[in-house]
């Protein structure tokens, strides 16, 4: 029988803080981190400190700037800008009654032809408690929008249409979303809340010929997700993409006082393959009580180019006062690098969100959430001593642009549903961050 600590999981609909690595495709370099890194005095590099700007000495961004392609969210609609032309709204969704909107970031295909995005909009009211924390925007509907038409057109599983939410315009049970070339889209798939399906696992939706076909099950992960827990069996908390490889990150033994966090990847196109095992992140008591909230979804990514996997490996030795530390993970010759070790105690103390470059030698490191407003930082493999910090804070996903010389990041909360966000630009040789739009949020570069 499963136990009522999973039964109030269950309950909750949808309780995985998601964060989609949508990585954009493009031109490679590396990245451009200034040097001079001031010292300790010993020997050792230390972290070039953050300035601590009012919000009247934030610098406008210049026009030339936004002078490329790109994506955001604007008053709940996508609004798209082709190869320098002015913005124009591509959504018109009626939030009637749903005035609780989420979004993930978008996600152009190479070559830009195309645009994925998954929404969610709900009544007022909803929210929850407990570990892990509740994110009703994980899940929703999945949409692919032609940026020359301007045309959107809704994906759902053919088995579970007769389901209200998943075939609602507003609503669904998808959460992840890959572009495995530029016509076809990898999408993970949580099927029905609440119950065991054969419906849940990664598909692919071929854009030409408007085709859905699943490649994996969630069977044939051997896991179980948060929003179909099974009693006994390991939970996958988030995956990514990269080279043909599908990355899962996975907690054993959850709400139990010895759990552990663990990465595994398989391959997309033999399914049949079993699941490999990549990196141990540590353990920890994962949702085990009040106190053991410390980390729910540590962060990490895996760069483009497949080689490189990085992670906030977890130390919670100390019970009052654990901790982590950011390491890379060369999968080809399976050496280790620590990056981003200057990074404030309060920030290592809890979940971060991790995103490789398009260099795939470039890492930034922010928060999930607006927690100690510290951040953004970034390192290189190339200089893995020196930490860069900038400002001001902002939160979430890093959106890089396709050279790796700058990204952006919004001023609100990951959980924030007023969209009422501000766009700051950080190029990677300046500390001082500029503001590039405001009303916005979902910012990604084409």
């Amino acid at each position: 029988m499963m136990s009522n600590r999973y039964f109030k999981l269950l309950v909750s609909i949808t309780m995985l803080f998601a964060v989609g690595t949508l990585v954009s495709c493009g031109a490679s370099g590396v990245g451009a981190i200034p040097s001079g890194t001031p010292s300790l005095g010993n020997g050792t590099l230390a972290v070039i400190p953050s300035p601590s700007p009012t919000k009247q000495s934030i610098p406008p961004a210049s026009p030339a700037a936004l002078s490329g392609t790109y994506a955001f969210v604007r008053n709940n609609q996508l609004w798209l800008a082709l190869h320098g032309a002015k913005p124009a709204q591509a959504t018109s969704f009626d939030y009637s009654n749903l005035p609780d909107v989420s979004w993930h970031q978008p996600l152009w295909s190479p070559g830009d032809g195309s645009v994925a995005f998954i929404m969610n909009a709900r009544p007022v009211g909803e929210g929850g408690g407990g570990c892990p924390a509740p994110d009703y925007g994980a899940n929703g509907a999945l949409y692919i929008l032609n940026a020359s038409t301007m045309q959107s057109t809704q994906v759902m599983v053919p088995a579970d249409k007769s389901d209200p939410l998943a075939s609602s315009p507003h609503n669904g049970y998808w959460q992840y979303m890959f572009w495995q070339d530029a016509t076809h889209l990898l999408a993970w798939y949580n099927g029905v809340v609440g119950k065991t399906s054969n419906t849940a696992g990664l598909y692919r939706y071929d854009t030409g010929k408007h085709i859905l076909s699943q490649v994996i099950s969630l069977a044939q992960l051997g896991v179980s997700t948060l929003f179909n827990a099974q009693q006994n069996a390991p939970l996958m908390l988030s995956m990514r993409y990269s080279s043909g490889q599908l990355y899962y990150q996975v907690v054993a033994h959850p709400f139990t006082q010895q759990s552990q966090l663990t990465i595994y990847r398989h391959v997309v196109d033999q399914p049949a393959l079993a699941s490999v095992k990549v990196l141990d992140m540590g353990s920890e008591a994962w949702c085990g009580s009040q106190q053991s909230n410390t980390f729910t979804n540590p962060g990490w990514d895996v760069s483009l180019d497949g080689q490189q996997l990085a992670a906030q490996m977890v130390q919670t030795g100390n019970a009052n006062a654990p901790t982590s530390s950011i390491e890379t993970l060369n999968m080809p010759d399976n050496t280790t690098t620590g990056l981003l070790a200057q990074l404030p105690p309060a920030m290592l103390a809890h979940d971060l969100v991790l995103t490789w470059g398009p260099d795939s030698q470039s890492l930034v490191a922010s928060e999930a959430h607006l927690l100690s407003h510290d951040g953004p930082y970034s390192a290189t493999l190339a200089n893995p001593a020196m930490t860069q910090a900038y400002a001001p804070g902002a939160a979430g996903l890093a959106a890089w642009k396709t050279d790796s010389s700058a990204f952006t990041l919004q001023s609100t909360d990951m959980s924030d549903v007023t969209g009422a966000g501000q766009i700051y630009l950080f190029n990677t040789g300046d500390t001082q961050g500029q503001l590039l739009l405001t009303n916005t949020r979902n910012f990604v570069w084409g």
